[in-house]
């Protein structure tokens, strides 16, 4: 997993791994493994245009895009307890 210590645009996400501590994992097509936002629970997060939620754990969920893909807007701050915002739609 790649951490997102500094602001960045993700694009063709194909889904995104959320918790209920506030850690957003991003799936990009084409690469192995997840980029990981480590925000804290109060975090400022938006994400548009989900065609559906799938729970996988206990307080861990997938979300999966209208579209082929997410495009995210990530602020960071450092590697742990990020405020955002994070924003992800599909164009």
């Amino acid at each position: 997993m790649a951490r997102i210590t500094q602001s960045t645009r993700l694009s063709r996400v194909q889904h995104i791994v959320g918790s209920g501590t506030g850690v957003l994992d991003f799936a990009v097509d084409g690469e192995d493994g997840y980029y990981t936002w480590d925000g804290n629970e109060d975090a400022d997060w938006e994400i548009e245009d989900v065609a559906s939620v799938e729970n996988i754990d206990e307080d861990r969920f997938i979300l999966y895009p209208e579209g082929e893909f997410f495009v995210c807007e990530i602020e960071s701050q450092g590697q742990e307890q990020n405020t955002g915002p994070v924003h992800c739609w599909c164009e």
